[in-house]
Formats: structure tokens, C-alpha cells, sequence
């Protein structure tokens, strides 16, 4: 991953963060999921959650949230609020609906069409997946299934379209700057791949290297090319 120095952040700062609740040996925990920054004893871009939660306040003037563990105040700012898993959450955070109004910037599909796929990647991500948007024949919106495949020398990152890939069999090898495709069996689309993250990402596949940077979306495979 992308390293950035702790000066860039406040002290235990969590970036792409959500709160929500595990349980564990019958007891439930509320705690923060997200990406520490400037945590002392923890490296910067280190992915985790924190300890139970006791309180959640906000900072208007700083416009973060303000999220107290027994031993650590994290900042929470709210552009850096994971919106879609907190949606999924079933913590409901002070504020909330307002402050997701004023700072969610929701992805764009509107210029997709049945034809064409979208990976959201993000520096700031566990294999640096985010979410695939696609639709089925029908216009229905496509599902899938993702999860990490654990190597003896290195991981990878698999997602199907949870029918015994049928339809979908993506699956990538993760470096330092970004991720290389060893599978990309699409269904005939275009895919198209949107950086989310912070750092500049680079995609390989059979065909190239591309350079996506953050905030931008490029076509890195055209339909009838796209079988690795």
C-alpha cells in the first residue's frame, strides 16, 4: 500500500471508517471499522477496527466525529465516512442522515450501461476492492460474491457472481501500487475501473498497464477482449 506521513493526519485519525457491532462469546461490541492514521504503535494504512466504543460525539467546527474508545479519541472526519457500510450498520450515528447529505458522493452509474462493469478500487481497501456494479441481461442489478484467497506465497483476491461463476470469475494478485489480473472472465462487457482511494492505482491485465488516478474511472477492457 501507499504510505503517507503521519503529519498529513490529526493523531488517530481512521480514514474510510464505519461503526457497527460484532459479537463474541454472546456479548456485543460496538466498534470503529476503517484505516488508521498517525495511530502510535500501528503503521499508517494498516486496515482493522478499534476497541468498544463508550462515546461518539461531533465536531461541527472540524467536521468530524469524535469517537472515544476506553484508551483512544479517533477522528472520524465526515467525507472519509465508508456511507455505504454505515447504511449497513446497525448503529445509527448522531447526525447522521444530515451529514450523509452534505458530504456522501455516491458513485456514478448513470452513464453505465447493460453492456459495461464497473470496479471500484481504493488504496484505502482491504486487496483494494471496494464494489462491482454491473446489470444482468434482464436490467436487474448483478450480485456478486467477493473474497480474499490466502496463498502460501502470496494473496489474491477472487470474485464470482455467487452461482458457481457462471457469469463473472475476476480474480487479481495485489502489489504495492495497485493490482494485476490473473482472471477476467466478464461476460462479453466493457470494464471500466474507478480509483476511490487516495493514491495513484496501477492495473495490469493481459493487454496493459494503466494508471488510474484517484477520483478518476478509465475503460480498461472492451467487450470481446476481456478473457484472460
Amino acid at each position: 500500500m501507499t504510505t503517507e506521513t503521519q503529519q498529513t493526519y490529526t493523531q488517530n485519525t481512521l480514514k474510510n471508517w464505519h461503526v457497527d457491532t460484532i459479537e463474541h462469546h454472546g456479548k456485543t461490541y460496538t466498534l470503529i471499522f476503517g484505516v488508521f492514521f498517525n495511530r502510535p504503535g500501528i503503521y499508517d494504512y494498516t486496515i482493522g477496527h478499534t476497541s468498544p466504543v463508550e462515546n461518539i460525539t461531533i465536531d461541527y467546527e472540524q467536521k468530524t466525529y469524535l469517537i472515544q474508545t476506553k484508551n483512544t479519541l479517533y477522528h472520524c472526519s465526515f467525507d472519509s465516512c465508508f456511507f455505504e457500510r454505515q447504511d449497513e450498520s446497525k448503529i445509527t450515528l448522531p447526525d447522521y442522515e444530515k451529514i450523509k447529505a452534505e458530504f456522501y458522493k455516491p458513485i456514478d452509474t448513470q452513464t453505465l450501461s447493460k453492456d459495461d462493469m464497473l470496479l471500484v478500487l481504493s488504496d484505502l481497501c482491504e486487496y483494494y476492492f471496494q464494489t462491482l456494479i454491473y446489470q444482468n441481461e434482464d436490467g436487474s442489478k448483478g450480485t456478486f460474491s467477493g473474497f480474499p484467497h490466502i496463498g502460501m506465497l502470496t494473496d489474491t483476491y477472487l470474485i464470482d457472481d455467487g452461482e458457481h461463476r457462471q457469469t463473472i470469475d475476476i480474480r487479481w494478485y495485489v502489489n504495492n501500487s495497485g493490482i494485476e489480473f490473473y482472471s477476467l472472465d466478464i461476460g462479453r462487457r466493457n470494464l471500466f475501473v474507478e480509483n476511490r482511494g487516495n493514491a495513484p492505482l496501477t492495473i495490469v491485465d493481459a493487454f496493459s498497464t494503466i494508471e488510474i488516478l484517484p477520483g478518476e474511472r478509465k475503460l480498461i477492457v472492451k467487450a470481446f477482449e476481456n478473457e484472460i
